[in-house]
């Protein structure tokens, strides 16, 4: 096994513990204290950062990784989760390979309309289109607390996946 090949084992191996760790910690763990009656979610925020580092392809498997665990744990498995960051993974990997670079600025500014855009179309599949009352308080009240909750730790997963990114680098971007 040559060094490149041992230097990305080890990086997916990180990646996957760490998103194996995001979903512990956002799932049951829960180290992150309650605000407003919400807890932040984890989960997407990594997976977008580390799809902002490898690009659309494994962007889109780390996606329906983290979205497949997240999926395990949500009362209606229907493969919602793993759809979705799939689908934003991929788009966020060619976003940053045609028209962007990589950096916090970027991070956050497609973190912020994943969240918005994750927890709208929620209430809106799972609520609305199943004429629940009261949707746009419960999205107000509860989901878009929920997504700036998660939204002010952006810099903490962009520093994790960069450092993880510094320690174990890759020589060019496979695509």
């Amino acid at each position: 096994m040559t060094i490149q090949n041992k230097t990305k084992l080890k990086r997916y191996s990180l990646y996957v513990i760490v998103l194996v760790l995001a979903h512990l910690f956002q799932n049951s763990i829960q180290i992150f204290p309650e605000i407003l009656n919400v807890r932040p979610v984890i989960i997407i925020p990594l997976a977008l950062c580390i799809a902002m580092h490898e690009g659309e392809f494994k962007g889109a498997l780390v996606g329906l990784f983290a979205g497949a665990l997240w999926d395990t744990v949500t009362v209606a498995a229907d493969g919602y989760n793993a759809a979705f960051l799939m689908i934003i993974c991929a788009a966020c990997g060619v976003l940053l390979r045609v028209f962007w670079r990589n950096n916090l600025i970027t991070f956050s500014i497609i973190n912020a309309l994943t969240l918005v855009l994750y927890f709208s179309t929620r209430v809106l599949f799972f609520y609305a289109a199943q004429g629940v009352d009261g949707v746009g308080v419960l999205l107000i009240t509860h989901y878009l607390p929920m997504a700036l909750y998660s939204f002010l730790l952006t810099p903490l997963w962009y520093g994790v996946i960069g450092l993880i990114n510094k320690k174990l680098p890759q020589n060019y971007m496979e695509y």
